[in-house]
């Protein structure tokens, strides 16, 4: 979610010339390299349940204040928050001044990864696993015009596939994909996938049949699967999902995130850090970060200047604090102001 331009009202400034050079100054002296078009927000939870909000990974606000049950997951639609915790989701339609809770949804709790929900940008819909569809319409539930204010069934399967879904991504072509651990009842397939908001899940005939708590994410248009557990790792598919391949490197622990954005690719693992992948091998990339972190959360945000030019940053939650990479993820800063376990970042 874009957060509203925190330098107030630009019409005190003064506009350039149509005859510019590449930067140009103001009349008032204000450098369009230094001005905001379009700032980033960064959500973030501690382990105490506690949500806060920052621009600029500095000063931070809190949103959703701690009852002592961690977050789930949070996403974002338009300018709509969405919170799950243990048994309860929240939403609020002010950006997080208030937040009310649902009556009529509930989630499978037995999944240990925030991936079991899916904000779709380009049609303002949200996917998320859910008891309240029930397994007889996939487990799925999708809320298709009010932003997540609201949640119905998704009926739309193949075949009336029935199956419990417990991850989900899109990829950068727009396919959204999504991975059963238990499988469909005929055997055949645990992946399926989704081309467009108004066609159906359908099964993916896959080689990613083994009994392992896979999750699913992505890189640009690779398809990306990795064992929570750690045993086997991350693999990847380049073909839609129908072959997957191991990267290396990756060590065998527990493997809380995987995250991919700017043409990088992030895990984040208990108590070894953050590493990231060059070529197909994943390499240790921890400068900055306090030895023993585990890396629950990451993810990367913009900043978009008048000139054109935009920056890039990743955060990750971890047992350590906030950190945020200004390099692409080859070097860390903590930008919290405490030691907090924090377990989301959004």
């Amino acid at each position: 979610m874009k957060g509203k331009n925190i330098l107030g009202k630009l019409s005190l400034i003064a506009l350039c010339a149509l005859a510019t050079t590449q930067s140009c100054k103001k009349e008032d002296g204000i450098d369009n390299n230094n001005i905001i078009q379009r700032p980033y927000v960064v959500y973030a939870a501690d382990e105490a349940g506690r949500v806060i909000k920052t621009n600029e990974g500095i000063n931070y606000k809190t949103i959703f204040p701690g009852d002592g049950t961690p977050l789930r997951a949070i996403v974002t639609s338009k300018t709509n928050i969405l919170i799950f915790k243990d048994k309860n989701m929240f939403f609020s339609d002010d950006q997080g001044l208030s937040f009310n809770p649902y009556l009529n949804h509930s989630t499978p709790l037995t999944i240990k990864w925030p991936y079991f929900i899916l904000s779709v940008e380009s049609t303002d819909r949200i996917y998320t696993a859910s008891t309240l569809a029930g397994s007889s319409c996939g487990n799925m539930a999708y809320s298709h015009w009010d932003n997540g204010r609201s949640f119905d069934a998704d009926t739309n399967w193949k075949n009336d596939t029935a199956f419990s879904i417990e991850s989900l991504t899109q990829l950068d072509n727009g396919v959204i994909y999504g991975y059963s651990l238990t499988g469909s009842k005929n055997g055949i397939s645990k992946l399926f996938y989704k081309l467009g908001k108004d066609e159906p899940f359908m099964p993916r005939k896959t080689d990613l049949t083994t009994p392992y708590n896979f999750y699913l994410s992505h890189y640009n248009n690779t398809l990306v699967a990795t064992d929570y557990d750690g045993a086997k790792g991350v693999w990847y598919s380049s073909d839609s999902g129908k072959t997957f391949k191991q990267y290396t490197g990756v060590p065998s622990v527990t493997l809380y995130a995987t995250y991919g954005k700017y043409d990088q690719l992030f895990v984040g693992t208990d108590k070894m850090g953050i590493y990231r992948l060059e070529g197909t091998a994943f390499v240790s990339s921890n400068s900055g970060i306090e030895f023993g972190t585990t890396v629950y959360s990451i993810v990367g945000k913009d900043n978009y200047y008048k000139n054109n030019v935009t920056k890039k940053f990743f955060y990750i939650g971890t047992s350590t604090g906030i950190y945020r990479s200004e390099d692409l993820g080859k070097s860390w800063i903590k930008v919290s102001k405490d030691n907090l376990k924090y377990t989301l970042v959004f």
